[in-house]
């Protein structure tokens, strides 16, 4: 997986999040809520991962 698709799924898990969360929110799904709240914690930590792991910094 390059850094461009580890970039890619964080921004989907995190554009992904934000209608579960407000779906979870306005209609009282606890699940639906917990979910998009884990894929916004997810989503937010890959970057910081993505650039920590990095084997060659001017690869980023």
């Amino acid at each position: 997986m390059d850094v461009l698709s580890r970039y890619t799924l964080a921004f989907a898990l995190m554009a992904l999040s934000l209608p579960a969360i407000s779906y979870g929110a306005s209609a009282g799904v606890a699940v639906a809520w917990g979910v998009g709240l884990a894929m916004l914690f997810v989503g937010g930590l890959v970057p910081p991962a993505v650039r920590f792991a990095a084997a060659d910094p001017d690869a980023i």
